[in-house]
This record gives structure tokens, sequence and C-alpha cells, in this order.
């Protein structure tokens, strides 16, 4: 019993290991050579959300719910590095994330992973991997699902 406790905790330990975060994911390629990467902390969101009238449109109100937001381009990397990054985000730990938005195209993929408490958002992660496009945004805030909603609805082309 003893020997089948300290395998099942090795396992567990091990998974722990080689799960990959969000954070890792972003301090591995954001000193990558022609990565782009920006962070935009608590503090400058608090300024520039003085310049923003809510009046342009759901899109400036639903701003003022960002609190912090991460954002990393390898669009100009090489291939190999879009490889790697790709194996990264597969390897990805999902840590609480549920699934928004899945989409597999041409070989491109892109999800829209969200942590919420009840119906507030307050992590989204959009991930984009491909040969061509790899992107990682992260934003933290407090966004009702119903906002989120409304915005893709008005920025969505129906098709009859």
């Amino acid at each position: 019993m003893k020997k089948l406790t300290t395998l099942i905790a090795l396992m567990l330990l091990a998974q722990a290991t080689w799960a990959t975060s969000i954070k890792d994911v972003f301090n591995e390629f954001k000193d990558t050579p022609r990565a782009e990467y920006v962070s935009i902390s608590p503090f400058l969101m608090k300024i520039g959300k003085c310049f923003i009238d809510e009046e342009e449109g759901p899109e400036m109100a639903l701003a003022k719910q960002v609190h912090s937001m991460k954002v990393l381009d390898l669009a100009d990397c090489s291939p190999e590095v879009k490889a790697r990054f790709t194996r990264r985000i597969a390897d990805l730990d999902d840590n609480g994330y549920e699934t928004l938005v899945r989409v597999n195209e041409d070989g491109e993929k892109v999800n829209i992973l969200v942590k919420q408490k009840k119906d507030v958002i307050r992590e989204m992660l959009i991930v984009c991997a491909g040969t061509d496009d790899c992107t990682l945004v992260f934003f933290k805030g407090k966004f009702k699902t119903e906002d989120i909603d409304r915005l893709v609805n008005d920025n969505t082309t129906h098709r009859d």
C-alpha cells in the first residue's frame, strides 16, 4: 500500500512539474529575438481609463473593466520559435480556465479561455497558434458574460 501511495504521489508531482503555466510561456518567449511583448500594469490601466469615453460604444465601456493586460506577438519570429510556442501552448495547464471559444481553421488555432467566479469573468486568455500567427493575450479584470456576448454580436458579421 505504501508503494502505491508513493507511486501516485510521484505521478502527481511529475504532472505538476511538467504543466506549463501562462506565466511560464510569457517568461520563456518575451525576450526571444523579434518577439513583441507588452505588459500594462494596473497602475497604467487606471491612468488610461481617465481618457476613455464610454459614450463611444460598448468596446470602451468594456475597456474600463480591464485591470491589467499582457500581449506577446511572435509573428516576426522564426518558424522554429513558432513551433516551440505551439508545443508549449499545447502543454498549457488549464489551471481553472474554461474554454469559451475554440476555432481550428487551416492549421491556425484560436482559443479563448476564461476564469470566472459566478457570472463575472476575472481573467481572459486569447491564444492564437499556427504557422503564421502566434499570439498570446492575457487580460485581468471584471467582465460580465453578457457584455462579452454583446461585444461579439455587435462585431460579428451575421450570415443569412
